[in-house]
């Protein structure tokens, strides 16, 4: 079995599958859906203005806006390409590492 590679969110393509990765939730997304359960626009200061949408299907993860988090996920293509996102799925994981409240 491969290593599962740690990627940032600059190099998401809808290509490697299940991938590493870490970033901050920069805004919730409102979605009038029962799945996914939540979507979010991720972003890393250190990678300049790239932005990645993540969508959570697992009812196990929330995500909070400010907070930065490590991730286990898929890195997927949506509709045909057109959006290219983290996806949180029932193997999906986060790890929380920096909460502003608690600054």
């Amino acid at each position: 079995m491969s290593d599962i590679p740690t990627i940032g969110i600059d190099e998401f393509d809808g290509t490697h599958g299940y991938v590493n990765t870490k970033a901050f939730v920069n805004y919730e997304i409102d979605i009038d859906a029962f799945q996914p359960r939540q979507k979010v626009m991720l972003g890393d200061s250190e990678l300049g203005d790239v932005q990645r949408p993540c969508v959570v299907y697992s009812d196990d993860i929330t995500l909070e806006e400010g907070c930065g988090y490590r991730f286990g996920g898929i890195d997927y293509a949506w509709d045909d390409g057109e959006e290219i996102q983290l996806c949180l799925g029932d193997n999906g994981w986060v790890d929380k590492f920096y909460d502003p409240r608690e600054s």
